[in-house]
């Protein structure tokens, strides 16, 4: 989107003086060069405007970036102490489209967001005996673990092993390093998602 140029706010500010010979209209004229002199302003503050706008998206902010993340708590106190830009950004989204919740899907939708496709979430139950019903056995089978009543609050979530990171160009900036690898940020964005009564458990696929 191309905003006014100072030749076009010259021109308009020309066309708002009265109607008149007096007012000079020769480029080189005292008066053009004065309107000129504020044009150039105008257009400075319309391309900072047009500039603005990108900075409403989060993954195209880069003024606005820091204010980004300090409204959605980042960086976190338990992320890594040197992230590259392209880190910060994943992060970032991973922190709005996917904050956590009941379902599973939030943090299979937020691991893949931070580069780790094909996560996994693991449920457990505790362990009961029951008699049948008419609706079918509903307790423990042979088999199943023995597990107590926190079960019930427990996930493991799964993530792929060896996730590596590339520099991505538009979104690095300079001294960001080329690949990153490290799983810190994302344990750190999982556990920052989940309600405090979930016992979140972080394990890795082998690959």
């Amino acid at each position: 989107m191309a905003g006014l140029t100072a030749d076009d706010y010259r021109q308009q500010l020309f066309a708002l003086l009265p109607q008149g010979i007096v007012w000079n209209s020769a480029l080189d004229s005292t008066l053009q060069r004065l309107l000129g002199g504020q044009a150039s302003e105008f257009a400075r503050i319309d391309e900072r405007a047009v500039a603005l706008l990108p900075e409403a998206d989060p993954r195209q902010a880069l003024y606005t970036f820091e204010e980004w993340e300090a409204s959605y708590g980042l960086p976190s106190s338990c992320a890594p102490a040197e992230q590259s830009m392209a880190d910060r950004k994943a992060a970032l989204i991973g922190r709005i489209v996917g904050g956590g919740g009941l379902i599973a899907q939030d943090y299979l939708d937020l691991a893949e967001g931070l580069g780790y496709a094909g996560a996994q979430v693991l449920e457990f139950r505790e362990a009961t005996v029951e008699v049948d019903t008419a609706t079918g056995h509903t307790g423990s089978v042979i088999g199943d673990d023995i597990n107590g009543a926190h079960w019930d609050l427990t996930w493991r979530v799964l993530l792929p092993s060896g996730v590596v990171r590339e520099s991505i160009i538009g979104e690095s900036v300079i001294g960001d390093p080329l690949r990153s690898w490290g799983n810190e940020l994302v344990e750190c964005s999982l556990r920052h998602a989940a309600p405090s009564w979930l016992i979140l458990q972080i394990g890795y696929l082998e690959e």
